[in-house]
């Protein structure tokens, strides 16, 4: 990458790719809007020439100083260490303007070091980690609260925060800290995608109005808390006043972990193509989403209005999205299954969050220019 005046650091653990995961998607946002504003983003790689001794050496420091809870996901003492110094020659390689997009917030060393080096610290959070991690959904004894005031005070750090979500931006807020909000939004190559398929559902909708059509359950197994969810749904698509429509489930890991379940109108396809996922959304009736816990917001919904997909969801799917067109909010069995019978029109297309995007787009401008190389 080239690297001039207006080049930013950034850390994230996913690549920007517009049509990947959900995080992939945030990445790609982030740096999208980078673009827009004139920005370039120099990306902190990995691996990088790390030697064992040096690394412990460099674990046992900081776990003396941060403790347990330096990072999120509670890794040891020689992952710390090859991180302290994997950010060290990042921040110190580093010839644009010192300021860094904090996406990727696991651990306190690298806002620490950034500090110590003379950069200003944008946190961009894809949710609060300590909410997310494999413990709160496979160990029944794990109380999350240590870890959580543990990121809280992490993001302190931090010179600006930008949320996903309106619920995290409050909890923030009400542990004093000020942040922004940054809601998720389809890059331009996926909306542009996307408002094919709004065409597409919009004649279809004109043909029969999906009368026959099956309804989707998109997402990836082997998160946890998707899988639930999925779990959930398809015990209530099982129930006899449920079997009146057909129903297709899509996604990484699908077909593994629902391998022995059996319903004459459900159809698991697992992972697919790019082209049988675009099939799929332009001739779906409805996606149903189905959340337990978790932090965030649920990228699949602003992608699926914006295609005119309907979405029917459980109150905590919903999050950040209440009173959106479109989005059909159940709290109970008889009510998901009344919204999986319905007839729901193509939803109207969502707007921008453009005054969001600016406020981003402005700090950044101003942050670059003020901390010059």
């Amino acid at each position: 990458m080239r690297i001039h005046q207006h080049s930013l650091l950034r850390w994230t653990r996913f690549a920007s790719n517009p049509f990947g995961t959900g995080p992939e998607k945030r990445s790609a946002q982030i740096a999208d809007l980078a673009r827009n504003a004139g920005l370039e983003l120099d990306d902190i790689k990995t691996p990088v020439k790390v030697s064992r001794v040096s690394a412990w050496c460099s674990g046992v420091g900081i776990r003396l100083r941060h403790g347990r809870h330096a990072s999120v996901d509670n890794v040891g003492i020689g992952l710390l260490g090859y991180r302290h110094q994997m950010y060290e020659q990042a921040l110190a390689k580093h010839t644009g303007a010192k300021v860094l997009l904090w996406e990727t917030t696991y651990d306190d060393i690298l806002p620490t070091l950034a500090r110590a080096h003379g950069y200003r610290v944008v946190a961009v959070p894809h949710n609060l980690e300590s909410l997310v991690s494999d413990s709160v959904f496979r160990d029944k004894t794990y109380e999350p609260g240590l870890d959580l005031a543990a990121e809280i005070n992490r993001l302190r750090l931090a010179d600006y925060i930008f949320t996903i979500s309106r619920e995290e931006r409050w909890l923030l807020e009400a542990r004093g800290l000020q942040p922004d909000y940054l809601p998720y939004f389809p890059t331009d190559a996926l909306a542009d995608e996307c408002a094919k398929l709004r065409t597409m559902r919009q004649l279809k909708s004109a043909v029969d109005g999906f009368v026959d059509s099956p309804i989707l359950i998109m997402g990836s197994a082997f998160n946890p808390a998707t899988a639930q969810g999925m779990q959930i749904q398809l015990e209530w698509l099982s129930l006899e006043r449920a079997k009146q429509r057909n129903i297709v489930i899509v996604g990484p890991e699908t077909d593994r972990i629902f391998s022995d379940f059996a319903s004459p109108n459900v159809t698991i396809l697992g992972a697919v193509s790019r082209e049988k996922l675009v099939e799929l959304l332009g001739s779906c009736a409805a996606l149903l989403v189905h959340t337990l816990g978790g932090a965030g917001a649920v990228t699949r919904i602003p992608e699926a209005l914006l295609a005119g997909v309907p979405i029917i969801t459980n109150s905590n799917g919903a999050r950040d999205q209440y009173d959106t067109a479109g989005v059909y909010v159940y709290e109970t069995t008889d009510e998901f299954i009344k919204l999986v019978d319905a007839r729901l029109p193509v939803p109207p297309t969502p707007a921008q969050p453009t005054a969001a995007i600016e406020r981003f787009s402005s700090i950044l401008r101003h942050l670059a220019e003020e901390v010059m190389p």
